[in-house]
């Protein structure tokens, strides 16, 4: 099977004053269709921007980023946000809610991005992913009252709307509590298994791997170790 995302020879570098930060060094990497696979690696390791470089948010120095069969070099603006909004969802650590908008409203926000879905289309969808989340009582509060793990839910839904192969999720349970994180997880896996979404998560937590049948060690820029571990799978 043919790979989903392909890093080929990536480097990655940033101008920090007048120093030159070094954050990804020549990394290979292959992640082929389906499951949850684990960057894992302490803050400041590359994880973060391996994520950046797959969602087509910043470019490499070096190498050559290919996602879904498409080569993310020489992109221009549009063409990288309409790459982002079909292909890849994003989950963020800080959920990254619209607060002045209703529940239903910030999971259709991706959707008035994308051409080919009418509005009650993204609507159904909308509110069937809330349903599966837990949320259909909560669709039309706003995102202000509802706790954290509800938050993060959202914005699973949201990552969600358009259907994409692939989801992005950078440190996604960093700040719920452990049951949460769980109930946060469970949700992630089933829905992603459901909808046949690969889902890349950048993390830090070594519980996070229980969900995840892949991980991806990552230190100083460089990956240090890559392993298929059945016994991580949760049932």
């Amino acid at each position: 099977m043919d790979a989903l995302i392909v890093l080929k020879g990536i480097g990655k570098t940033y101008q920090l004053g007048g120093s030159e930060v070094v954050a990804l060094n020549g990394v290979d990497l292959r992640i082929s269709q389906g499951g949850i696979v684990a960057l894992m690696g302490p803050s400041g390791s590359g994880k973060s921007t391996i994520l950046n470089l797959i969602g087509a948010l910043d470019s490499p120095t070096r190498g050559e980023v290919v996602v879904n069969g498409v080569s993310l070099s020489g992109m221009n603006r549009n063409e990288s946000a309409d790459f982002r909004g079909r292909t890849v969802g994003f989950i963020f650590q800080t959920f990254n809610l619209v607060p002045v908008l209703t529940t239903l409203e910030n999971v259709l926000l991706p959707s008035y991005f994308i051409s080919g879905t009418s509005s009650h289309q993204a609507k159904a969808r909308a509110v069937h992913l809330l349903e599966r989340v837990g949320l259909a009582q909560q669709m039309h509060q706003s995102v202000n009252k509802l706790s954290g793990g509800q938050m993060q839910r959202v914005a699973i839904a949201r990552a969600l709307i358009n259907r994409p192969p692939i989801i992005l999720a950078d440190e996604p349970t960093a700040n719920l509590d452990r049951a949460t994180a769980d109930t946060v997880l469970s949700i992630l896996k089933e829905l992603c298994s459901f909808e046949k979404t690969t889902v890349v998560v950048a993390t830090h937590d070594q519980h996070v791997l229980t969900y995840c049948y892949r991980c991806i060690r990552i230190s100083d820029g460089s990956l240090v170790s890559d392993s298929i571990e059945p016994f991580l799978k949760v049932s």
